[in-house]
């Protein structure tokens, strides 16, 4: 199977999953223009509490197919974390979205909750010094997945999604979807990694 063909059923098979609007193939040509919006992002995005770095485009842009999808209101992000907070290479912090483990969670002495959804794992890191000289990061990382079209590709590789920066996420819409700009859409960028 080559990489067009498994590009032409992943097209067809992603456009059946809830919440997927439009799928295209992403033009490798672009990926230069990408990783500078990206970059200018990251260089901008100190959240107040630190750097943000989008690890999950970087990641999906290496890949040797990606995918570009035009998200609704409907799509489901699964349970996986999408923002985590790093200090260096170790995760100190991270969203959650299971909420039988934010309850599980709940009122743990080695646990702050910096938002509802993302906890910080205290005894990771020096609390709240850390955070606040700026000597962790926050990443926002590849997530699998758990879509059923993903076995059409079995045996060749493993699907992951990114979610762009709001300057990635405009230029995608504008190259791919007609500029479309209607509220509750957004892109994603969907890789194929050998296995």
């Amino acid at each position: 199977m080559t990489i067009e063909n498994i590009g032409d059923i992943l097209k067809k098979e992603i456009s059946k999953v809830k919440g997927i609007v439009d799928v295209k193939i992403f033009n490798e040509t672009d990926k230069e223009v990408l990783l500078k919006i990206e970059k200018e992002a990251e260089e901008k995005s100190l959240m107040g509490l630190g750097k943000v770095v989008n690890t999950g485009v970087l990641m999906i842009l290496e890949s040797p197919l990606v995918l570009v999808a035009l998200t609704s209101m409907d799509f489901d992000w699964g349970l996986h974390s999408s923002l985590i907070l790093k200090k260096g290479y170790e995760v100190v912090g991270e969203e959650i979205r299971d909420p039988k483990k934010i309850e599980a969670l709940k009122g743990k002495k080695g646990v702050w909750f910096m938002h509802r959804s993302f906890v910080v794992y205290k005894d990771r890191l020096v609390f709240p010094k850390d955070i606040m000289e700026k000597i962790c990061h926050f990443e926002i990382p590849a997530i699998p997945c758990d879509w059923e079209c993903v076995r059409c590709i079995q045996g060749y590789g493993k699907l992951l999604f990114a979610n762009p920066s709001t300057p990635s996420d405009v230029f995608l819409k504008e190259r791919y979807f007609g500029g479309i700009d209607e509220r509750g859409l957004g892109t994603i960028l969907i890789g194929v990694l050998r296995e």
